[in-house]
């Protein structure tokens, strides 16, 4: 009776941390969404999509989805899908079409607690979704829409049911494959990387795990992928295999992208995977740690910059952390009886491996959302070295509390500095001493681009002459397409007639050397009013008299998304069903 009691006594008060911190999570991912949400390049092109889409009809959807980075490679049309559903849903706002990215930062939490749980003791777990919750890189990838980031969710949840439908004791092995395909199919329509790797994790596991599951639910899976990629499909039938020729172009380009040796590949990588997994614990954006400088074999050289040196020890931590972790990861592997836990291990090394040597071959160009593909691998690598300290260390118990208690800190540490940045971006000029997250040079909001669209909206009612806009590469497409939100003429003024009728604008970051940009302004403009927005200033500009080459501009009206030039062709859902594409186009792809 008495072990009942403190059971259930144990269980509520694991039930109540659980519950606390999945709701300080969401907190801190919905804090301010909308003020402080990071709105540029990539959001602007996907939100002038679906905001077109949401205005002129559902048919008006795309087949595909947002380009692979650095390529004309597309990916499938979920991303998409998921935005327009958001927007519907909260609104046709860049906020509104990013909420579901919120729900899903906020929901990965307790699927990585239970995800957890297949290998972890419950305190272990419940300390790990702690660092998961607080995490600065978790928190601030939930708080904006971007194509990699419901990876985060939909990852963890592709390898939880894929654990669950590979589990002896599981008596439900099929729907749990289901909801593992279903998972792995918009998982693969995210990331180029997790189209290329995500698919041979899942067959490899699955051919050595070998579950017994009835035909029936292999036949809904697959009809569950087919589904899914029909608009893929489909795309690929009209345009003869067009973008399946991008994919081998993007797999050879980025395969012979660096001329880098293996070894110093191998250091670099390591390198880059235990400072970016320190960054995800930690939430440490300064870059002094030790670092490998150059390879040639035998001999290497490392060093560290000089604040390193004055804490050496804190330079070489996260080199030692990552290493540790890999010794105790591949020794309970060997060691591991139990098959549920040998399971997880099995599948982190393939799940965790394999991503790392995808990042191997990219080991001098890895970008920080790379570390969205293994999402939880710090976490994992972090319990298995507090679960050795628990078990194997005297006092070790209280080594792994002060580690979490240090750890949570200094995410809430840094994640204070993030959010003061933001709420004073507005108002006050300042430069971010260093940004491992998102690699802004410069920190904007949507609330101070639509305080400095205030601003325009007011000297453009006043002559309701169009509106023509250059600025940072980062927000010229935002600023566009608030104005075009609001129906407002407009257009970007680089390499244009310059017009009598007209409101000139342009808008650089207030401490940024723009000296050189406006020289070139100079020759047929002149400067009449400066507005600073906190961290970006608003220069107003007129035509000189002599350098006026037209009256005003005529504006078109905007019928249909087109794909581009020199693009593999994109087709939108009216487009496939209609006999002939309509007329004027919003052309997207150079946006």
């Amino acid at each position: 009776m008495f072990n009942f009691i403190e059971k259930l006594t144990r269980n509520k008060i694991y039930l109540v941390a659980f519950v606390i911190i999945i709701l300080i999570g969401a907190f801190l991912r919905s804090y301010h969404f909308s003020d402080w949400l990071h709105f540029e390049m990539d959001q602007s092109r996907d939100a002038k999509i679906i905001s077109f889409v949401v205005e002129n009809g559902i048919d008006n959807l795309p087949l595909l989805g947002p380009r692979a980075g650095g390529t004309f490679l597309r990916l499938g049309p979920i991303f998409y899908y998921m935005e327009y559903a958001s927007a519907l849903v909260f609104g046709n706002t860049p906020s509104g079409m990013a909420v579901f990215n919120l729900i899903l930062g906020i929901a990965a939490i307790p699927i990585f607690y239970f995800f957890c749980l297949r290998y972890f003791r419950k305190k272990i777990a419940l300390s790990l979704t702690l660092l998961f919750s607080v995490s600065l890189f978790m928190v601030l990838h939930s708080r904006f829409a971007w194509n990699p980031n419901p990876l985060m969710f939909f990852s963890i949840l592709t390898f939880y049911a894929l654990l669950r439908t590979v589990d002896r004791e599981e008596k439900r092995k099929g729907l749990w494959l289901a909801l593992s395909v279903l998972a792995l199919t918009v998982s693969t329509q995210l990331h180029f990387l997790a189209f290329v790797s995500y698919p041979i994790i899942f067959l490899i596991f699955l051919l050595i795990k070998r579950p017994k599951i009835t035909w029936k639910f292999w036949i809904i899976s697959t009809i569950i992928v087919l589904f899914l990629y029909t608009p893929f499909i489909i795309n690929e039938i009209k345009t003869k295999g067009a973008n399946y020729e991008e994919f081998i172009e993007a797999v050879s380009w980025k395969s012979s992208k660096s001329k880098r040796t293996f070894p110093e590949k191998i250091l670099r990588a390591y390198e880059e995977i235990s400072v970016g997994n320190f960054l995800i614990l930690s939430g440490s954006e300064n870059n002094n740690f030790y670092q490998i400088k150059k390879v040639n074999l035998p001999e290497i050289k490392a060093g560290c910059p000089s604040n390193c040196r004055k804490a050496i020890l804190w330079g070489i931590f996260p080199l030692f952390l990552f290493f540790a972790s890999l010794i105790l990861f591949f020794k309970s592997l060997i060691s591991e009886k139990d098959h549920k836990r040998k399971d997880f291990l099995i599948l982190g090394l393939f799940w965790f491996g394999l991503v790392y040597l995808v990042l191997l071959s990219l080991a001098f160009d890895i970008s920080p959302r790379f570390f969205l593909l293994a999402v939880p691998a710090p976490f994992i690598f972090l319990g298995i070295v507090l679960d050795f300290l628990d078990k194997k260390i005297k006092y070790g118990k209280w080594v792994w509390i002060l580690l979490i208690l240090f750890l949570t800190i200094s995410n809430l540490k840094y994640t204070k500095e993030r959010f003061w940045q933001l709420e004073n971006t507005p108002r006050e000029s300042f430069k971010p001493t260093s940004d491992r997250i998102l690699k802004e040079k410069n920190r904007v909001t949507l609330e101070q681009q639509l305080m400095i669209i205030d601003y325009v909206k007011e000297i453009y009612q006043k002559n309701k002459y169009p509106v023509y806009i250059n600025s940072d590469a980062y927000y010229r497409r935002s600023f566009l397409y608030h104005l075009e939100q609001i129906k407002i003429p407009r257009d970007d003024f680089r390499d244009v007639k310059i017009y009598e009728k007209g409101n000139y604008f342009l808008i650089y970051p207030t401490l940024s050397n723009f000296d050189k940009d406006i020289e070139k302004y100079n020759v047929d403009y002149n400067l009449i009013e400066k507005k600073q927005f906190g961290t970006l200033l608003v220069l107003r500009l007129i035509p000189k008299p002599e350098s006026i080459q037209a009256i005003i501009q005529e504006f078109n009206e905007e019928k249909n998304i087109s794909t581009g030039i020199n693009v593999p062709k994109r087709y939108t859902w009216e487009e496939l069903f209609s006999e002939e594409t309509a007329g004027d186009n919003v052309n997207e792809e150079d946006l």
